[in-house]
This record gives structure tokens, sequence and C-alpha cells, in this order.
């Protein structure tokens, strides 16, 4: 176990890069930064203008770029530049959110006022063309993600055009990734959203809202999630599944990383490593490292068996 530290701040995104010696987090309001774990000494800070959108880190397939959204859209930092660069997308305004596809040739954006829309994108070799383009001018979408193959989108979307619409629930819709298409849609029991993540395989759907998870069968989503109770009553705050599917990891206000099994949904161990309030979780590619975030800008890696 070893603790790195970046800005002080909540660490509200984890990812790994495609081999495990790599791992980037973005901290509220203070950037996305780098660790090369092989020698995890300082981070390289990769941008100061991380915001309140930056609530993802992707990075390409070889492990060369890291992609979020921040300020001013959609950045990627190439690390053989040592620099990052503002990518365009044409006639589109700037991002809120994106979900990156695994071979970094695909990319779904979302995108506010004058015109909220989900878009699809396609990478032809020299720049990004648009594929497909949903209107969401009478939603409320949040939350959104992929598949680990690309194929499916997952959102909480409520109805903005009733009355007092902002206290009402959200529902969950699946959408291809492909066209935007709706593919299902599922009951989601509260009126405010929650971070979602998909198992490995794409056949089950997590949330984590409070003091409960939410699973969700995929594609049809079943007539309402399963519901498994935290056994204190902090927050589960973030999730990620174990690469084999196996076993789920979720992080909690309660100081611990909660380690299930998804064939039952039983906890079968927990993590505490004294970092307070933890906001953030993910597993490397191989299985064989896990991290998390806290809210001071402290990010714990151990080795994981399970």
């Amino acid at each position: 176990m070893r603790v790195l530290q970046a800005a002080n701040g909540e660490v509200v995104a984890l990812a790994f890069g495609p081999d495990g010696r790599s791992l980037a987090a973005a901290v509220d309001g203070q950037g996305v930064f780098l660790w090369d774990l092989a020698h995890p000494g300082y981070p390289v800070r990769l941008d100061r203008a991380a915001s309140r959108l930056t609530r993802a880190v992707f990075f390409s397939p070889d492990g060369r770029a890291v992609h979020w959204v921040a300020r001013g859209g959609w950045r990627v930092y190439d690390r053989d530049a040592g620099k990052p660069t503002l990518t365009r997308l044409p006639a589109a305004r700037d991002p809120i959110a994106l979900a990156l596809a695994p071979d970094a040739q695909s990319v779904v954006t979302q995108h506010t006022f004058p015109a909220p829309a989900l878009t699809g994108w396609a990478h032809d070799g020299r720049g990004w063309d648009e594929a497909w383009s949903v209107s969401t001018d009478q939603l409320a979408a949040e939350q959104l993600v992929a598949d680990g193959a690309g194929r499916r989108l997952a959102l909480l979307t409520r109805k903005t055009n009733g009355p007092r619409w902002w206290g009402q629930p959200f529902r969950l819709e699946l959408r291809s990734a492909v066209s935007g298409a709706v593919e299902a849609v599922g009951t989601y029991p509260y009126s405010y959203s929650c971070p979602l993540a998909f198992a490995p395989d794409g056949s089950a759907l997590v949330g984590a809202h409070e003091m409960t998870l939410l699973v969700w069968p995929v594609p049809d989503l079943g007539v309402g999630p399963l519901v498994v109770r935290n056994d204190s009553r902090k927050h589960f705050t973030a999730a990620a599944y174990h690469p084999a599917g196996g076993h789920l990891l979720v992080a909690s206000n309660d100081a611990t990383v909660h380690v299930f099994e998804t064939a039952g949904w039983g906890r079968v161990t927990r993590y505490a490593w004294q970092l307070g309030r933890l906001r953030s979780v993910a597993v490397s590619p191989c299985g064989t490292l896990a991290a998390a975030g806290g809210d001071r800008g402290e990010v714990v890696v151990w080795d994981l068996d399970l």
C-alpha cells in the first residue's frame, strides 16, 4: 500500500493506464494529475483548468494520451509531447461530458444550451466527423457513461417540460452508442442522480446513491433496480468493477472501500486506509491493483487479491 499526494481537494475521478503502470486523477477545482507508478514521486499536473465538469478521465489504448472534459472543452494530454491540447469538434459547442470508446476512434459528447444534445463522433484519421446527434432539449440528462465495448450508453434523464420538473425522479436510459437511439428505459427511484458504472461484459449497470447500491440487468433493465444497502448510515460515493466481473469495489464516506461479490451481492471484505471520506475508486485492467481517492487530494494504491 502506498499513498500518493495531489493538490488539496476531492479526488473525484481515477483511471489506470492500459498497462497498469500509470494512474490519472481529477481533483475538484485543482486539475488533472498523472503518476508513473514505477516512480511514484510527485505527479505531473496535466491541467490546472479542471472544473466541476471533470468527472471522468480516460486513457488512449496505448496509454500515451489522457482525455478529460474541463472548462473550454475536451482536453487531451500527449505524454510524448508533454502538453495538453484542446480538441475542437466541428460545428459543436464545447462538451460538458464525454464517453470515449475503448479504441478512442469514436466518442459521444453531451452538449448544453442553446442546443442541448447527445452527439456521436467518428475519427477518420484526420479529424472528427459527426456520426449522429439527438436533441435533449426536453430532458435534463446526467451521468453519461459507456460500456466497455463502446456499444451502449447509459444516462439518467428527466423531462423538463412539466411543472416543478426539478423535483421529479429521474429515469434510466440505455441508448445505442452507434445511433443514439433509446434501447431501454428503467426505473430510477430518486430525484437526484448518482454515478453509474457498467459491468465489464456489459451485462449489468450499477449506481452508487447515498446508502445504497442500485443494480440493473442489461439490456432489459428489469422491473426496477436491486437495492444493496450499506451497513452504516454513511454514503457510497463511487463504484468500479474488477475486470473479471465477479467483484465490485465501492468507495464510501465511511472511509473504507467495500468489496461485494456480484453473484449474490454479499460483502466479502473492506479496506480501511485512514484517508477520510473516499470519493473515487478504480481497478487496473489486469485486476492486480486498486486505487481510491480521498477528500484531501490523497490517493491510495494497493495490491488487490480477490
